[in-house]
């Protein structure tokens, strides 16, 4: 298992690298990472994504603390990282998810023949930013307003990785149309994919109807809000056909 997890940290790892060999076809600035420095595209990725949800001082000193001890230098600044991070764009991360995820070897399957995907959503506050497009207004007017945003992530249950994943300002999600897209852009063979409560909706059920390979298991409300062709449905195992 430590083998497997080398490996594939390795490769993780030249992915990125490789991405920052060709950082500029990711980003717009002709510019930037042109100049040899301590920050490097490739570090600046690598910074970024190790990062464990502390302070930045911390993140920092974390992964540059060690070798500026041993040199007798200063840890790389915070406004240096901020500068640098700022010319990179979403494509260089999404780039590394994507090439990565074609590149896994031993896929695991359920019953030798079908991938195992879950979707769902999270919402993760961010710093205070009024410049930002992911403000949210409190429900009270007491509340000041925030930051925040929310990750749609689909996610492979077996081989515990990360097919795709869509970031939306809060107050413009929209999950099952990110369903939607994500499960349009899968290019995997047969799959089997988990939603909850949130995604029910006829025209989820149509897409996943007419995408190939496609099955599906949408939990849905029984009660009150339900769905009225599925809360009349017995309370057991059933094939029926729905129409509206």
């Amino acid at each position: 298992m430590k083998a497997l997890h080398k490996n594939i940290l390795e490769r993780l790892d030249q992915i990125i690298n490789n991405t920052g060999d060709h950082i500029h076809d990711f980003i717009n600035n002709p510019h930037a990472f042109t100049r040899k420095r301590t920050l490097d595209a490739a570090t600046v990725l690598k910074t970024t994504i190790n990062m464990q949800g502390q302070n930045l001082n911390s993140e920092l000193f974390r992964a540059f603390g060690e070798d500026a001890t041993k040199k007798n230098d200063k840890v790389v600044s915070t406004s240096a990282y901020v500068q640098r991070k700022s010319q990179l764009s979403p494509a260089c991360f999404k780039h590394i998810l994507t090439v990565f995820n074609q590149n896994l070897f031993n896929i695991q399957l359920f019953d030798h023949h079908y991938r195992l995907f879950a979707i769902d959503g999270s919402d993760f506050n961010q710093i205070w930013n009024p410049k930002s497009n992911n403000i949210v207004q409190a429900s009270s007017h007491k509340k000041k307003p925030y930051c925040q945003i929310h990750v749609n992530a689909l996610y492979d249950l077996l081989n515990n990785t990360y097919q795709d994943c869509i970031f939306q300002p809060k107050s413009e999600m929209d999950e099952r149309k990110v369903a939607v897209q994500m499960l349009k852009a899968l290019n995997c063979g047969p799959y089997i994919v988990t939603m909850d409560r949130g995604y029910t909706s006829f025209n989820m059920i149509e897409n996943c109807n007419r995408l190939p390979n496609c099955h599906y298991i949408i939990r849905t409300k029984a009660g009150q809000g339900g769905v009225k062709e599925i809360t009349t449905l017995p309370d057991q195992e059933c094939d029926r056909e729905i129409s509206c």
